[in-house]
């Protein structure tokens, strides 16, 4: 995952207010509906076997 530096951005709803965002590694937008595709296929595993 890339690394964002620390940089300023503009508060949402404000058109002249910012605030300081520190550092860190960019989360993968494909994550969040992997985690609960892998989820769901397990569930539906252990549905169909037991």
């Amino acid at each position: 995952m890339p690394r964002v530096q620390q940089h300023r951005r503009r508060l949402p709803g404000s058109w002249f207010r910012t605030t300081t965002v520190q550092s860190h590694y960019r989360r993968s937008p494909a994550l969040v509906p992997t985690i609960i595709a892998v989820v769901l296929g397990l569930v539906l595993l252990a549905v169909l076997i037991f």
